[in-house]
């Protein structure tokens, strides 16, 4: 009986996942290196009413680089600003180039959400800009994570050679 409600509920979850719209409402692109790394573009562009496009170039002046570190966090709005929510982890993003499934977090997010839109698809090291183009979230993005209608934060920051270079905060709104 256990084992069966466990999977109505599981099903219930999966398709309310599916029926979400997902809309990005606001990007930040900071640079905290201008010699190492500048934003080119740092935009969203409205596509329809639940429909935005996510688009970043950023220009690396320090080729090749060999040695990166994103640290990914989750946050939720509150009464009094975003807080964190569920994830704040940092990872070694050339030792996850190389073998993704020791970092399952990471390859969920990346081959899902980054990669599909992005020119990152290769390890270090990096001797090019690096691109994000059209990103389009959707409920499909949030089967696996099962997410409240809200306003929520992303926010990556990169490093590399363990300094911070750069930080991006993509705000975005889940609506049933």
């Amino acid at each position: 009986m256990k084992l069966g409600l466990l999977l109505a509920i599981t099903f219930i979850t999966i398709e309310d996942s599916t029926s979400l719209q997902v809309k990005l409402t606001k990007l930040e692109c900071l640079e905290f290196d201008k010699p190492f790394a500048t934003f080119k573009n740092c935009s969203l562009k409205a596509l329809s009413r639940y429909k935005t496009a996510l688009n970043i170039r950023v220009a690396l002046h320090q080729v090749p680089v060999t040695n990166v570190t994103v640290n990914g966090q989750f946050f939720r709005k509150g009464s009094n600003g975003y807080r964190l929510f569920m994830y704040n982890n940092t990872v070694d993003f050339c030792a996850f180039l190389r073998n993704g499934n020791r970092f399952m977090f990471w390859k969920i997010i990346f081959s899902k959400l980054i990669q599909p839109f992005s020119n990152i698809n290769h390890t270090c090291p990096f001797d090019h800009d690096i691109i994000v183009e059209n990103l389009i979230l959707d409920g499909e993005m949030f089967k696996l994570i099962p997410f409240q209608t809200d306003e929520y934060m992303i926010n990556f920051r990169v490093a590399a050679y363990n300094h911070y270079k750069a930080e991006v905060r993509s705000y975005l709104t889940i609506i049933e």
